[in-house]
Formats: structure tokens, C-alpha cells, sequence
């Protein structure tokens, strides 16, 4: 069947609509006559040989749980040379949307959310079912107020554990465990890590682990650095904030042993009223979704926190109330005690110069003037270049905690730029030139002067390695470093 259509059947399921698509499959909201009941149907798109197994393993997997938290499967299905999956229709929103249109949530409801999925996250475990794919567009919210985790295509069971090949890694990156982000062993305590990531998402707007490319997250995953929840939102309770940093811990030993220690904390965090009323609650605050309001709260913490100069700081520097200017570098002065943050504010001689600090994604400055951050206290490389990219600017700024740094760039001519390319097996690893981190292998055309030059490279649980080179003016250079694990290291020496 190539086109399939409203009121087509596949065996005896008539179509209604297609509901949507996804990357694996072909999404159709259908009507099962005998039982007057409306499913939806998951046609695979692309039959190859692996996909089908994730298919046909979804389906094996699925159809044997029986628990209110988790998607119920009805049929699987082989007709015309095509598979199809039959599962439980949930009439609602995935949290993907709900975070995009309502994030950050009420600490309540959030841990509401988070509380169901726990339930069926214990119920998989307990028959030795990692799911490893925590996500928001894997979570279900219907409008009775029902939470449902789906698509167990890429889980791991006792049974069958050659999904992938070894050293592969298998889900979303964003939402990956250290072990999981290393292609290590996983273990339950992988999915609860994935289940601090979504709560976190839920009550900040974004995600914990962020990064220009997928390379960028898995190294901060692996490194475990995040801005605590608190400073994004201020508002979010002590006793959830110790959930979250206890889900979120690098070591799997120090997280929740398992799913049932999670609920526990939840249930205690959550009056009971509240729990007693979780369907009526969380329906009601789905009804009141608007959806044509497109939450513009996590690009503003995006850019303040990551890659931009935050809103409010740029209009004091134009000139703001006096009064308000001294309650907020008090309060700015307070957040960079504690936690170690500076900015750096860049003058350069025209507006349109660009600005990469660390090798990460260059940012266009739309000014002469701009500031940008918090960053971490201590050194950063900065490269500015002008419109034309003829002229540059490289130095390294050390910024101080609990201050601005005032950085003026002064173009010179690059005659015989350099460029350099470093890649390490495996990924991930942090990249220092002259002693200062560039950002995270892979690296492309890194501009640096010509001369001598140190490169380092480093890695947890891997030997560190510090290369010379004499780099030659208009030349380009391509490094690449395996790197060996420490126990090895120490055998060979």
C-alpha cells in the first residue's frame, strides 16, 4: 500500500487521518471498528535491516507492559511488504510542545510530570528494560491529565542486547548520561539521569547540557557542567532543586539507586492534595496552554547564558535608571561570588565584527560595543574578525569573577594566516593551544599566528598529550591524536 489515505483500511483498521511523521515512520490516527475504539498506527518508512529490528523490538517489548504511565500496544502488523505498529491513542500534547509554549512550568506540575514517568520508568526497570531514550517528544500528556513514556524502540533488555555495535551510542544527546555519552555500560540509573535532564529543561526553559553541535553537549555531558538550576529560575524549590542535582551526579553510584528512591523524594516534595489531584491538575494546565504564544523565555536564557550579552545589561551600559542600575550590579556582584562568573565586554572599531570565544560558533555583533556573557572566571581565547574576515583580532582574556572585563580589539592584517584542523579518538576531547582552551575535538581551521605553538589535548580517563609544532605562515595544518586510557598508560610505562 504506497498511498495511504483517509478511509483506507490496513487489515481492519480504518484510516482517519495522517496524524504526523517522523524520522523512522508514517504516523495515522485510525478507527478500530470491532472495539469502537481509535488507535494510532506507526508505518515504517524505511524497511532496512536495523530499523526493522527496532521496529520489531518496540513491538516485543511494548505489548507485554501493563501500566497506566506507559503506551499500550495493540498489533503488529506485515502486509504488502510493510510494517505497522498499532498502539493506544493518548488525545493531548508531548512535553516538547509544552515546553516550548509554557516553559519554565510551575515547580508542581513539573515534578507531577516527572513523578509519572518515574512510575513507569520503575515498572520497565524492575523486568530489566532501559528505555535510553529520555526525551520530551518521547513523553505524552493527554487532556484527561494521563502522562505516557513511548517509543521503546532503541531500549535495552536482558534478552536482546546487540541493538548496536559496540562502541556505538544510541539516543538523543542532549539528553544522554555520562556513561551513555562514553558508549559505556548503562544501567537504570541512565534513564533517571536523562529523567534530571527533562526537569531541569522544565523548570529553566533549556537544557542543562548546551553546545553549538552534538560533539559540544556530549563533552559538557561527559564533564558534567551545567549552570545550576537556580540561577536561571530563582523560583524553584530547595527540596526540587537536591532532586534535580541528585538525578544529574557524573558517578551513577551517587545518583538515585533506582526509580522507586526518585518517587519517594517526588512524593515527599508534592502535597499529598496535589497528588491526589494530579489528573485534574495537570488537564487544567493543558486547557489553558496557549499554543499560538511561542515561548520566547529560553532563547532570552539561551543567549544571556551561553552566547550573547544578556537584554537588561546591555541597556544599563546605554543608560538606565540609577537607582535600578545599583540594585542590579549589587545583585549581579551577589550571583558572581557564589558562583565565579564575569563578563567581557568587547569595543571594536565597526559594528559588524565577529566574535568567537573558546572555538565555539561565532557571534555577530550588531554594535561597536557589546557585552557578553557570564562566562566562567579564569582564561578564554577571543578571536574577532572584521566584515570583510581580512582582519583579526586573537588574544586571550582572563576574566575576573564578579566584574566586567573591557576588551578593545585592534584589527592587524594577516598576510599568512594559519590554520589548523585537530581531531582526537575518541571525540570529545578538550583542545589548549599555548595553554588555553580552544574548545572540543573536532576542531576545523582554527586561525592562529604563525611561530611555534604547543597543542594540548585532554580527556578524563585518558592520558593527557602536549605536542609542539612550528606552523609555517599560509599553511594549513590537520592533527590528529588517539588517546590512550590511563590504566594503559601506567602498564606501559
Amino acid at each position: 500500500m504506497a498511498d495511504i489515505k483517509a478511509n483506507d483500511y490496513i487489515s481492519d483498521y480504518k484510516i482517519l487521518s495522517k496524524y504526523s511523521e517522523g524520522g523512522m515512520a508514517l504516523i495515522y490516527k485510525a478507527l478500530q471498528p470491532s472495539l469502537k475504539r481509535t488507535v494510532i498506527i506507526k508505518k515504517l518508512k524505511d524497511p532496512n535491516r536495523e530499523i526493522i529490528r527496532r521496529f520489531k523490538k518496540e513491538a516485543l517489548i511494548s505489548a507485554s507492559f501493563h501500566q497506566e504511565n506507559l503506551v499500550a500496544i495493540y498489533d503488529f502488523l506485515y502486509i504488502d511488504r510493510a510494517y505497522y505498529l498499532v498502539m493506544e491513542f493518548v488525545d493531548g500534547e508531548d512535553l516538547r510542545t509544552v515546553i516550548d509554549h509554557t516553559a519554565p512550568l510551575p515547580a508542581y506540575l513539573a515534578a507531577l510530570i516527572v513523578l509519572g514517568i518515574a512510575r513507569g520508568l520503575e515498572y520497565t526497570h524492575a523486568r530489566n528494560i532501559i528505555h535510553r531514550d529520555i526525551k520530551p517528544s518521547n513523553i505524552l500528556i493527554s487532556y484527561g491529565g494521563d502522562v505516557k513514556l513511548i517509543d521503546f524502540g532503541v531500549a535495552k533488555d536482558d534478552i536482546s542486547t546487540r541493538l548496536t555495535m559496540t562502541g556505538m551510542i544510541v539516543g538523543t544527546p542532549a539528553y544522554m548520561s555520562p556513561e551513555q555519552a562514553n558508549g559505556d555500560p548503562l544501567s537504570a540509573r541512565s534513564d533517571l539521569f536523562s529523567l534530571g535532564i527533562l526537569l531541569y529543561e522544565m523548570l529553566t526553559g533549556v537544557k542543562p547540557f548546551y553546545g553549538e553541535n552534538n560533539t559540544e553537549i556530549l563533552a559538557k555531558i561527559v564533564r558534567n557542567r551545567y549552570v545550576p538550576p537556580e540561577r536561571i529560575n530563582p523560583r524553584i524549590p530547595f527540596r526540587l532543586r537536591r532532586i534535580i542535582k541528585k538525578a544529574l551526579r557524573k558517578d551513577p553510584a551517587r545518583r538515585y539507586r533506582n526509580a522507586t528512591e526518585l518517587i519517594h523524594d517526588l512524593e515527599l516534595f508534592i502535597p499529598w492534595q496535589l497528588r491526589s489531584r494530579r489528573k485534574e491538575q495537570l488537564a487544567d494546565f493543558l486547557s489553558r496552554m496557549d499554543k499560538t504564544k511561542t515561548n520566547t523565555f529560553s532563547e532570552n536564557i539561551n543567549l544571556s547564558l551561553y552566547s550573547g550579552r544578556r537584554l537588561w545589561t546591555w541597556r544599563l551600559l546605554r543608560g538606565a535608571v540609577a537607582a535600578a542600575a545599583l540594585y542590579l550590579i549589587g545583585f549581579l556582584s551577589w550571583q558572581f561570588r557564589d558562583h565565579q562568573l564575569g563578563y567581557l565586554n568587547v569595543l571594536t572599531e565597526e559594528k559588524a565584527a565577529t566574535v568567537k570565544l573558546d572555538g565555539r560558533q561565532p557571534l555577530s555583533l550588531s554594535a561597536a560595543s557589546a557585552v557578553i556573557g557570564p562566562l566562567r572566571r579564569g582564561p578564554h581565547r577571543v578571536e574577532i574578525s572584521d566584515s570583510s574576515g581580512q582582519r583579526f583580532f586573537i588574544t586571550t582574556a582572563h576574566i575576573p569573577a564578579a566584574d566586567t572585563l573591557r576588551l578593545r580589539a585592534r584589527f592587524t592584517q594577516l598576510d599568512a594566516p594559519v590554520r589548523i584542523s585537530v581531531s582526537t579518538f575518541p571525540p570529545a576531547a578538550e583542545v589548549f593551544v599555548d595553554g588555553y582552551p580552544v574548545g572540543y575535538s573536532p576542531l576545523y581551521n582554527l586561525p592562529v599566528e604563525p611561530g611555534s605553538h604547543i597543542i594540548a589535548v585532554k580527556k578524563d580517563g585518558y592520558r593527557e598529550i602536549s605536542d609542539s609544532h612550528r606552523l609555517a605562515p599560509a599553511k594549513a595544518y590537520s592533527l590528529h591524536y588517539p588517546l590512550q586510557p590511563e590504566d594503559k598508560a601506567q602498564e606501559n610505562r
